[in-house]
């Protein structure tokens, strides 16, 4: 039957039996150069012995001259390494350091043939890019509990990313910013970007809030933060520099020097442009007098129950014995803030407010260069600024054992931007002279377990320090003329 094949046929059937040259062997027939596309599905199936196809061989560890992807990694609880996302080069990069077009399994789409990129930074205009990043720092948000979804709002191309605290610190070729997910309202975080803003502009020492936009378009949102899954996300510039050393008396002069300019300037936001519905968007923190007074209260109950329990405990007779000292402060505070003078004063401030930080730790006072950056506003609100104020020097002289001269610089250089009047610094001395470390200890002692050999050591720096402590504040009220 095979001889009653006409030729035409059999030569037919050869071209159907035959395999494609893709599928044939080295030894068969020499291997041609691949087009891009092909050689993209090459390296992202694996192939890189030219004698073998790429579904004869097995998966491909990583080479050793390539770092393993670190999202593949599984970090240590609490851990928060710094990853860097980059695309894996096809080939080793050439000695100018400009790497060929590359592939990943992380492409979003098979086949993949964008233009190779003369450079190894990833542009907006390079999807391949896109694909590989967003990967990774998709991956390294959701590891942390962030929902990587809000990306899409910002126009950057991420290739970095960090964990700092509560945000994450995203790095692309064109910008720098730290994402942030706010605890609070819609109405909040609009209130408090339009004060921020207006202070940015004004060459205020806050950074530039970055604007998202809308989703498949270059055009910016009408809000300024983007919905996740799990709550509101906002982005702002990251201000690359360091903290604050507030026992240092050059770090302390910036440091409220840009405090006294912020003051004066969302002061000038709230009295120019904010409307009413932003005036109660944001909280108020003028009920400190009754934040103190219950604070007092508690230093009270804490003593009274030391006194009915006697246990004959170190922390309990250590309190006994001490807690009087701190009591008698607490009370002489409260007794200059509630005479009527500060009282007028508050209210007068109550009426026509600064917005304050209210969360001046040195990790949110960054220095670069000549100035110093406030970040970090989950605890924005209305307040006398001299509580703020008040907050930022107690925690330099705290650390700086209450030198005189450091207060000293602290308040001269407050004085450059905004005059403080003689009844703030009765203000001032009565919010330095209530003694918040004792309390902070005091309501940690009755929280947690009473016999904590940490709270205890607390309760005693809190007393090696009282001497220094009262020196100042009797130096400030000399200085002061109180």
């Amino acid at each position: 039957m095979a001889e009653s094949i006409p030729p035409w046929l059999k030569h037919l059937w050869k071209e159907f039996t035959t395999p494609p040259a893709f599928l044939a062997k080295a030894s068969e027939a020499p291997e041609k150069v691949k087009p891009a596309k092909d050689q993209a599905k090459a390296v992202k199936n694996g192939t890189g012995d030219k004698k073998k196809p790429s579904w004869a061989k097995p998966a491909p560890s990583t080479p050793a001259s390539e770092p393993e992807s670190p999202w593949d990694e599984e970090e240590g609880e609490g851990d928060l390494p710094e990853v860097h996302v980059r695309p894996k080069p096809s080939k080793p990069p050439s000695p100018t350091g400009k790497p060929k077009k590359s592939a990943s399994p992380a492409a979003g789409h098979a086949g993949d043939s964008s233009p190779p990129r003369p450079t190894p930074r990833p542009t907006a205009k390079s999807s391949e890019s896109i694909a590989v990043t967003s990967l990774g720092v998709r991956t390294e948000l959701e590891r942390w509990g962030f929902d990587s979804s809000v990306l899409a709002a910002y126009p950057y191309v991420f290739t970095r990313v960090s964990r700092h605290g509560s945000a994450l610190r995203l790095q692309s070729a064109r910008t720098t910013l730290v994402l942030k997910r706010s605890p609070h309202n819609p109405l909040h975080v609009e209130a408090m970007h339009r004060a921020l803003d207006y202070a940015s502009r004004r060459g205020g020492p806050v950074p530039r809030w970055i604007t998202p936009r809308h989703t498949g378009s270059t055009r910016a949102s009408d809000t300024p933060f983007v919905r996740g899954d799990d709550g509101l996300y906002y982005a702002m510039e990251w201000i690359d520099g360091r903290e604050v050393d507030l026992a240092s008396a050059a770090d302390m002069a910036k440091a409220s020097q840009s405090l006294s300019k912020f003051h004066q300037l969302t002061h000038r936001w709230v009295n120019d442009e904010s409307t009413g519905e932003e005036r109660r968007n944001l909280p108020s923190a003028f009920e400190i007098v009754s934040r103190l007074a219950r604070r007092t209260e508690e230093m009270e109950k804490a003593l009274k129950r030391a006194e009915i329990i006697n246990e004959e405990q170190d922390d309990d007779l250590f309190y006994l014995e001490h807690a009087p000292v701190f009591l008698r402060q607490a009370h002489e505070a409260l007794d200059r803030l509630l005479a009527p003078e500060c009282q007028r004063r508050l209210e007068q401030e109550r009426e026509s407010p600064a917005v304050c930080h209210m969360d001046l730790t040195p990790s949110n006072l960054i220095r670069k260069g000549q100035m110093v950056y406030l970040v970090d506003f989950d605890y924005l609100a209305y307040a006398p600024r001299t509580l703020d104020l008040a907050h930022l020097l107690r925690r330099g002289l705290q650390k700086a054992n209450w030198a005189p001269e450091l207060g000293l610089t602290g308040i001269l250089q407050y004085n450059t931007a905004v005059t403080l009047t003689r009844v703030e610094y009765r203000l001032l001395q009565a919010f330095l002279a209530f003694p918040h470390r004792f309390w902070r200890t005091t309501h940690r002692w009755q929280q947690g377990d009473r016999h904590d050999d940490q709270v205890l050591r607390e309760f005693r720096r809190c007393v090696r320090e009282e001497p220094a402590r009262k020196k100042f504040l009797e130096w400030f009220r000399r200085q002061a003329l109180l």
